[in-house]
């Protein structure tokens, strides 16, 4: 069984951990789809120019729990230890032609919120 799923969303967790964006520009697809409790971003490049700047300022540390995938979809379980305290987290990953193609995250949202401005979170969801 080809376990690339796994290995994709255990490298998503991994390049935020070391902030390595340039991994992130390489395995995500160019149409990938992000959908958290902000909201959703679409394309790669607009989700990390979006991203990116609040990560820097929200994301102290980040630690894996687990990781279940199948062949094109995985779960990564971790913790996201905030300024304002830890966020147990999920992330759905699915994958196409070995690129991570969409995500959604899982978690309570409130204490990023007390650390982003307003005008910060109204960035992390397209309007439509």
């Amino acid at each position: 069984m080809n376990d690339i799923s796994a290995k994709l969303a255990r490298g998503w967790i991994e390049a935020w951990i070391r902030m390595d964006i340039e991994w992130l520009r390489e395995h995500l697809a160019t149409h990938f789809v992000h959908t958290s409790p902000f909201g959703r971003l679409a394309g790669r490049d607009h989700y990390l120019e979006t991203v990116v700047p609040m990560a820097r300022k929200s994301v102290q540390r980040l630690s894996i729990k687990a990781v279940i995938g199948s062949e094109d979809q995985a779960a990564i379980w971790f913790e996201n230890l905030t300024p304002k305290g830890a966020i147990p987290s999920c992330d759905w990953v699915c994958v196409e032609a070995d690129k991570i193609k969409a995500i959604q995250s899982f978690y309570d949202a409130t204490k990023v919120r007390e650390v982003l401005s307003s005008d910060e979170q109204s960035t992390l969801g397209d309007r439509y």
